[in-house]
């Protein structure tokens, strides 16, 4: 007589990489998979009110499953006889679900079994690293920097880590933030909160008639030319020079009534270097980019591609640390990597 189905049981034999597991069982949990992935993309689509504790009902039930889920994806390749490494192909986007498909209707053979276990459990450790990522994503995401306007802090390629929302947002804080027609995200930083009056003179915030502070920090030097995936071109403060040739900029350290210091960049006397002062309303930001010169921030409407005042439900969360660089069009090309900015805070 067969034993009772037991799902703790088949789960925990996907921790075994070299053993055997049958269509069946493996579109069983592809299903409950699938399942999971569909709620968390379209669950804020779907449910009114989505919140993060709904998107945990679906986040930590997948991410639990990517081992032994990986786990049954390499005892079907071993059934039908096919060495472990090609699991690595679930990695590229349109390759894994070919993949996929074929371990759905390959039936289980007396093909020998393959002996790679070296690489099937270093299969399994990258799953559960990508199940650590996904339980994270609840905390943390990730943005790309995809313009020059917070220079020197950030710059044109860089992938930073982002502390969701719900968070409390402070002067000084670097956030990142959506912008309605706009699919990827911008980054400024925040210098005035809401109910406070802020202007802008000589490129300098006043925040409730004070001044921040400036001094000198000497020159920021990078070269003219495409930068980050989008091939954005810096604004410099020698003037227009041509490419390959050193972009020479005003380096300041700024210093906000409340003692936050930062660096800021200054390429010159801009249209923008004067804002009139506003009151912000209630629940909104006043942000302004690093790189007064080079930034579309709080002193532009949306209309004319600014942000205008920042709500807080435009925040997608506060900006921490720099986790990959590329300064090349294509991230997949190591020459452009720029390893030298991974883990830099961002203060």
């Amino acid at each position: 007589m067969a034993e009772p189905f037991s799902p703790t049981g088949f789960l925990g034999r996907g921790l075994d990489p070299t053993g055997r597991t049958t269509p069946v069982g493996f579109a069983a949990l592809l299903l409950v998979m699938g399942a999971l992935w569909v709620v968390g993309r379209l669950g804020p689509v779907w449910v009114e009110g989505w919140s993060r504790w709904h998107e945990a009902l679906a986040a930590i039930p997948l991410a639990a499953l990517l081992v032994p889920g990986t786990g049954h994806a390499l005892r079907r390749l071993n059934d039908s006889g096919r060495p472990g490494w090609w699991a690595w192909a679930l990695l590229v986007p349109w390759l894994r679900w070919a993949l996929l498909l074929a371990l759905l209707v390959t039936p289980s053979s007396q093909r020998r079994r393959r002996t790679d276990s070296g690489w099937r459990l270093l299969g399994l450790g990258v799953a559960g690293v990508a199940a650590l990522v996904l339980a994270g994503s609840l905390i943390w995401t990730t943005a790309e920097v995809a313009e020059q306007g917070m220079k020197p802090a950030l710059v044109p390629g860089d992938r930073v880590l982002v502390r969701r929302a719900p968070v409390t947002v402070g002067r000084g804080d670097v956030i990142a933030f959506r912008v309605e027609g706009e699919a990827a995200p911008r980054v400024a930083r925040v210098v005035a909160l809401g109910g406070e009056r802020v202007a802008v003179e000589g490129g300098v915030p006043v925040i409730d008639g004070a001044r921040a502070a400036l001094a000198e920090d000497g020159l920021f030097a990078e070269v003219f030319g495409p930068q980050g995936p989008a091939g954005v071109m810096p604004v410099c403060g020698n003037g227009p020079v041509g490419l390959g040739a050193d972009c020479l900029t005003h380096r300041f350290l700024e210093t906000l009534p409340e003692g936050t210091t930062y660096a800021v960049l200054d390429a010159g006397t801009r249209p923008l270097d004067a804002g009139l002062e506003v009151e912000v309303p209630r629940g909104r930001f006043y942000v302004l980019g690093d790189h007064r010169d080079a930034a579309r921030d709080s002193r532009l409407s949306p209309a004319v591609g600014g942000t205008g005042f920042v709500s807080e439900g435009q925040v997608i969360g506060r900006v921490d640390m720099v986790v990959a660089s590329a300064e090349g069009r294509h991230w997949w090309d190591p020459r452009g990597w720029r390893p030298g900015r991974i883990g830099g805070i961002v203060r």
